[in-house]
């Protein structure tokens, strides 16, 4: 078997394994797309407050998940039916497939960081580097495509090597801002748990399984980034049965954060921003409410009447 027949058939195989696991995880998301619907839409007859932007980003993830996966499809069909040659990364077909995948990335990343903005409570310390990182991750991403527009019609070796150049830039920017803001969300519940320490023992954990969901999404995502890179760095073709499922990776992570932290029956969803952190009197104990929203990690204290047993927002 000639070596151009060996490239075909990796090229087929990836194409079809990358197409069928994407599905999959499309799958999932079409179903924590509509959870999140219908407990936001819930929420939203209660209190409008935070639940529009959530709405809005769930959306807008979800169809280009859509569009993504539409894409794959009909290239998999240009292959197998039709027998157009894909195996070439400059197609048009591919520079739409990758402009998607990009504006997926920069939705998800931009809403981490309004999330560590809010957490923090806009510490420019913290939100003014992670800003940055992100203006470079655009900058990058759109030198990305615009050098797959122009390889495109004229792939010289100098082109490639700077393509090359600016994707591993793109994938390695974007899981630097995921692993940061990852830690940095869970480091400030962390510190407000502590700092809780003696609600807490009156009332139950309820800020630690937040800290373990936070870490749980941010490392599926990682993982997969780090596989990406790992498998681009070596110029294998495994590296598109993991890219491609990217795409709805980042909506169905966004939209189980929502999904699991509002229907968890132990939390009480509230819309108020972070308070200073301080100490909670025995006296005068506090349930601490834990919500993960566009307003941020939001906390609430209830003063609860012993007497009675009622609470006093």
């Amino acid at each position: 078997m000639s070596s151009a027949a060996a490239s075909d058939g990796s090229t087929s195989t990836s194409i079809l394994v990358a197409l069928f696991v994407e599905c999959i995880i499309y799958g999932m998301f079409i179903l924590l797309f509509g959870l999140t619907w219908n407990v936001l839409l819930k929420k939203r007859q209660r209190s409008s407050r935070g639940t529009t932007p959530l709405l809005g980003v769930s959306t807008a993830m979800f169809i280009l998940a859509t569009f993504h996966v539409g894409i794959g499809l009909k290239r998999a069909m240009n292959k197998f039916l039709l027998g157009i040659d894909i195996s070439t990364i400059f197609t048009a077909s591919y520079l739409l497939k990758s402009a998607v995948y990009t504006m997926q990335t920069l939705v998800g990343d931009g809403f981490m960081i309004y999330r560590v903005y809010l957490v923090w409570t806009g510490d420019k310390r913290v939100v003014i580097p992670l800003l940055v990182c992100f203006m470079a991750d655009i900058a990058t991403g759109v030198g990305t495509l615009r050098s797959l527009a122009v390889a495109k019609n004229a792939a010289t070796r100098n082109a490639v090597i700077e393509l090359n150049a600016l994707i591993a830039t793109f994938f390695s920017l974007t899981l630097v801002i995921n692993v940061v803001c990852t830690v940095l969300i869970a480091g400030r519940i962390w510190v407000f748990e502590r700092a809780t320490r003696n609600t807490t023992q009156v009332f139950g954990n309820r800020l630690r399984p937040a800290i373990l969901l936070i870490i749980e999404s941010g490392a599926i995502y990682s993982v997969a980034l780090i596989l990406v890179l790992v498998y681009f760095s070596i110029h294998s073709f495994a590296q598109y049965i993991v890219l491609d499922p990217l795409v709805p990776i980042i909506g169905a992570v966004f939209t189980m954060v929502i999904v699991r932290v509002r229907m968890d029956s132990s939390s009480e969803v509230t819309n108020s921003a972070i308070p200073p952190v301080r100490p909670v009197s025995d006296a005068s104990p506090d349930i601490v409410a834990l919500e993960l929203s566009p307003r941020g990690l939001s906390v609430e204290t209830s003063e609860v009447k012993n007497h009675t047993g009622s609470e006093n927002v």
